[in-house]
């Protein structure tokens, strides 16, 4: 009988995680992040407290909160110059 879990739980390789998501494409990566979030929404479906845990939100470090502005600026920059 097939689990539902992702062909590559128990896996491992000689890649490291770093490189291979370096490896990826946009699109690709765009790819993972969406499975992961169906992987997540899949756990949190069978939980009582799906709500509250949908609403924490728990703050960006001002490091991050920095570096996340100065990316969306930079990306907003580039696509108007396209």
């Amino acid at each position: 009988m097939k689990s539902g879990a992702p062909p590559w739980v128990g896996r491992t390789g000689d890649i490291s995680d770093t490189d291979v998501y370096a490896g990826m494409t946009p699109e690709h990566r765009l790819l993972c992040f969406i499975e992961v979030c169906r992987l997540a929404d899949a756990i949190l479906a069978g939980r009582p407290d799906r709500e509250r845990v949908l609403a924490e939100q728990e703050p960006l470090h001002p490091d991050d909160e920095r570096t996340w502005r100065r990316l969306v600026q930079e990306s907003r920059r580039a696509a108007a110059a396209r």
